[in-house]
């Protein structure tokens, strides 16, 4: 009968725990929706495209609201496992995070890493709404069949990323992929400001502003 109290008190602790989280405050529920899937979890996408993308602007664009620059740079971090995640975050992003890893079968989880689940319906959504001809059919491709992955499509990412300013859906994936699912190890108190050198390589990128397709 001990035992089955100690359970019992054991349940009630995690299940209180659960009900007093904070629900996340939507920043940009003002803001009209930039995915449409017809999902429960659309207006939750688009809060995590608008807050990536002001997280792009802060550490990429010094403040410039042209992002083709800033997506680009990120996209040569990303995929090169050079971004500094406890940088580019915030308690925003990280709380879109957490709504974001409630969303059922929108992840996967190996050994504790978290990774991007396609077979979920917001993927094949993504699919279907691409604009640009050559990365929908690369993208479909890898996606039927289950041959996704960073390998592939890494080229062919920063090659289109002057897309992403315009095209929502594609810049989606790149937010789930390469953004949110990397998220899980961020600790904010190690957060450092991003070397100057950095932001001035930027600015002198003669590639900034122009579209590269």
């Amino acid at each position: 009968m001990k035992i089955r109290s100690i359970y019992f008190v054991i349940c009630l602790i995690l299940l209180n725990c659960k009900e007093e989280q904070p629900e996340l405050i939507y920043k940009y529920a003002d803001k009209p929706l930039l995915v449409d899937c017809n999902l429960d979890d659309s207006k939750l996408f688009s809060e995590a495209i608008y807050s990536f993308e002001d997280i792009l602007r802060d550490n990429y664009a010094n403040k410039n609201p042209n992002l083709t620059n800033a997506y680009r740079t990120f996209l040569k971090e990303s995929t090169t496992n050079t971004a500094n995640y406890n940088t580019i975050s915030n308690e925003h992003t990280l709380a879109v995070f957490e709504a974001l890893k409630n969303i059922e079968g929108l992840w996967i989880v190996r050994d504790n890493v978290l990774f991007p689940n396609y077979n979920h319906n917001i993927y094949s959504c993504i699919g279907q709404n691409i604009q640009d001809d050559d990365l929908k059919t690369t993208y479909n491709a890898l996606l039927t069949t289950n041959s996704m992955s960073m390998r592939m499509l890494k080229d062919v990412l920063i090659a289109k990323s002057s897309r992403l300013n315009t095209d929502k859906y594609f810049a989606t994936f790149v937010a789930l992929e390469l953004y949110y699912s990397k998220l899980s190890d961020v600790d904010l108190s190690k957060k450092q400001p991003e070397p100057k050198e950095s932001k001035q390589s930027n600015e002198k990128d003669p590639h900034a502003g122009h579209n590269h397709d």
